[in-house]
């Protein structure tokens, strides 16, 4: 008994020590079941995957967490689109975004930890164990040393079948393996290279243009970059532990790989030739409108209509999301908010960055956090919505200040664990008073029981509010997704609880005011006091005192 004790206590440490490698570990395992001649099974796992990572990512930075979350829904969007190369590419860049976590835990863990960090991070992009051997025993300037000349050999090698390569398709894959290496030591003081140069370099392989030049120049710098290896300077810093929201890696992780398969569209030039067919509002200053028209173009918008249409298929997917929330599916309406997310990202937020870059930045931010929230509610999506069309509004008339819409999608932040503690305690709390009434006041007394009623209707939305946050937590971390229907009794979820909400305010008043007139006739404060003062007045005694108040027994009357 106690050596089977000694060995779960050695394993409960083991799992606090490396959440990370335990957590990649149980990933690698759900995506070994993707594939394409199972679509069912695919989607499946892909689903676990994204459970897993929500609740399960202790140690991974939430930079990293959330571009894995997008990738994985493309990677749904390839199983449906039966596209081989798009789910090969966006796997690629799920396995080497969790070998970024872990090559940072890397240097930032114990030396007894190393090891674990080690194993999975060649498992994880695929790091020749001979280029790696010993790394974990030398100094954290030595190990990165090493370990960015074994990625940018590898890095090296698939720019090299890039060039090669008798098709796009190929092509494509070997780019977008450079890229994924990249990702990994990205943070590098010796880069050279640029997350933006691949993703160009991918969307000019999609696009069906020539891409040769591009990555021919990426294998030069890449090989200046190696070479600055062999002269390491004493005072260059160990690489961060974590990626910051600020640097390269999160809007290019999200743009690299378009959801289309890499087969060659007609082909389009950058920017149209003679005549500009993309018109910008006239309220643009000339800077400002140049700018514009040649992010546009660089995203592929030749007409301002397809950037509104690419607009409506966002807000569509907000409309989406807060559908499935009304009919107690959260896990969909996330599904339709990271769409929605991804949408906004890639194909928008560099656009109306130039427009209004405030309201730019808290939509995207309130997506990111709405798309992976528990107990979200239709009215923090409608806040997301508004935002949307507030952008889409000040595109054609202008930027202008909405405080209101502001403090709106400031507030869409507190959605998740935190909103939903504060409604379980409020609901908790409310109890108490309720019981202290009943306590004191409780039994003979009809006024006192109409006023305790009154109280529980009062509180009654906030019980039912802490209720519906149950539900949702117990629906996404409980294990029972049967309780998902509790949220509709929200009142921030429809219309039935609103009305519901504005009974139970009726009630109140009836009650209370009901419960008060009693009480304050017993008191003799009413000047008409009614059958039930005249029969107490007959039934007591007169007693002869030398003021004219009106004597109430306590024990009698309460």
């Amino acid at each position: 008994m106690k050596r089977w004790f000694a060995l779960a206590l050695f394993l409960g440490l083991l799992a606090l020590a490396a959440p990370l490698p335990q957590l990649y570990d149980r990933l690698e395992e759900t995506l070994r079941q993707v594939r394409l001649e199972n679509p069912t099974q695919a989607l499946s796992a892909l689903d676990r995957a994204q459970s897993l990572l929500r609740q399960e990512s202790e140690g991974l930075p939430p930079v990293l967490r959330d571009a894995t979350l997008l990738h994985l829904q493309d990677a749904r969007q390839a199983v449906l689109k039966q596209s081989r190369v798009d789910l090969e590419a966006r796997l690629l860049l799920v396995r080497h975004l969790l070998g970024k976590a872990l090559y940072d835990g890397f240097f930032q863990a114990k030396a007894t930890e190393k090891p674990l960090y080690l194993s999975r991070l060649i498992r994880a992009t695929g790091l020749r164990q001979a280029r790696v051997q010993g790394v974990e025993n030398r100094p954290s300037e030595e190990a990165r040393l090493q370990m960015e000349a074994a990625y940018l050999q590898l890095l090296a090698e698939d720019l090299s079948q890039a060039l090669s390569a008798s098709s796009r398709p190929q092509a494509y894959l070997a780019l977008a393996r450079a890229y994924a290496r990249f990702l990994v030591i990205q943070d590098s003081p010796q880069s050279t290279l640029k997350a933006q140069d691949f993703i160009q370099a991918l969307a000019k392989v999609s696009g069906g243009e020539d891409f040769r030049p591009e990555v021919t120049a990426m294998g030069q710098r890449a090989s200046a970059w190696r070479s600055s290896l062999r002269q390491p300077k004493p005072e260059i810093p160990a690489p961060p532990p974590t990626t910051s929201p600020s640097s390269n890696s999160l809007p290019p992780v999200s743009s690299s790989v378009p959801s289309s398969p890499p087969t060659p569209p007609p082909p389009s030039s950058p920017e149209p030739q003679g005549v500009e067919t993309f018109r910008t509002p006239v309220w643009m200053d000339p800077n400002t409108a140049q700018s514009l028209r040649r992010q546009a173009y660089e995203l592929g918008y030749n007409y301002t209509f397809e950037l509104l249409e690419v607009l409506d298929q966002a807000l569509l997917e907000v409309g989406l999301a807060a559908n499935a929330l009304g009919r107690a599916n959260p896990n969909l309406a996330r599904e339709h908010l990271e769409r929605a997310l991804w949408r906004f990202q890639i194909q928008l937020e560099p656009i109306f960055s130039l427009v209004n870059p405030s309201l730019t930045g808290q939509i995207a931010s309130s997506l990111i956090h709405l798309s992976t929230a528990t107990g979200i509610r239709t009215l923090d999506v409608f806040a997301v919505y508004e935002g949307l069309e507030e952008l889409k509004m000040q595109f054609s008339q202008g930027p202008a200040a909405t405080p209101w819409l502001s403090f709106k999608l400031w507030v869409t932040q507190s959605a998740g664990i935190p909103r939903a503690v504060l409604f379980l305690l409020a609901a908790a709390l409310s109890l108490f008073p309720l019981y202290l009434i009943r306590l004191t006041f409780g039994g003979r007394n009809v006024y006192w029981n109409l006023l305790a009623l009154a109280f529980l209707f009062l509180f009654l939305p906030i019980v039912v509010e802490g209720l519906s946050y149950f539900g949702a937590i117990m629906a996404d971390y409980g294990g029972t997704p049967f309780l998902a229907f509790l949220s509709n009794l929200s009142i921030g979820q429809g219309l039935v609880p609103y009305l519901a909400w504005g009974n139970a305010i009726f009630l109140v008043v009836a009650f209370a005011g009901a419960g008060l007139r009693g009480i304050a006739a017993q008191f003799g404060l009413l000047k008409e006091r009614g059958r039930e003062v005249a029969t107490l007045a007959e039934q007591k005694p007169s007693a002869t005192t030398l003021t004219s108040e009106t004597i109430v027994e306590w024990d009698e009357e309460f």
